[in-house]
């Protein structure tokens, strides 16, 4: 089951890919929900688990749509506001300049939804703790002005 270096072999892996993969009509492939029984037991192991399984589609979208609505903010707060996030933004002059050339398009404008999704895929390219950051630096933001 194990290779000698503690690792799961490679053909353990590839006869467990084959497993989890079943066809559920020509074209489409679901995984399926129980690993088999003789993989199971290493279904702790965090090395079998990184390589095989991957985010759902579904949770994927979620966070996809998370950053473009992150972007939206982004793109509606004043030069002030936005200075105050800028520590984090500083670090991708890309992502600040997108900022800047949305703001310039009007809000009604298809190109701004665009422009907008571009900026949500530039916030996906940061790591996660930066991700963080901007969205409770947004969340402080909201704080205070549904305060006042």
């Amino acid at each position: 089951m194990r290779s000698a270096g503690g690792g799961v072999s490679s053909k353990m892996l590839s006869a467990f890919n084959c497993r989890l993969l079943s066809t559920v009509t020509p074209g489409r492939q679901r995984l399926v929900s129980r690993p088999p029984p003789a993989v199971a037991a290493l279904w702790s192991d965090d090395r079998l688990t990184s390589e095989v399984l991957k985010p759902s589609k579904s949770s994927s979208k979620r966070k996809a749509e998370h950053l473009r609505s992150l972007a939206r903010e982004l793109v509606k707060l004043g030069p002030r506001q936005l200075q105050a996030v800028s520590p984090v933004l500083e670090t991708d002059a890309e992502l600040l300049e997108a900022i800047s050339t949305a703001k310039g398009i009007t809000p009604t404008n298809q190109g701004r939804k665009r422009q907008e999704g571009y900026i949500g895929k530039l916030l996906m390219s940061l790591s996660s703790e930066q991700q963080e950051e901007i969205d409770r630096q947004l969340n402080g933001m909201r704080k205070k002005s549904d305060r006042t």
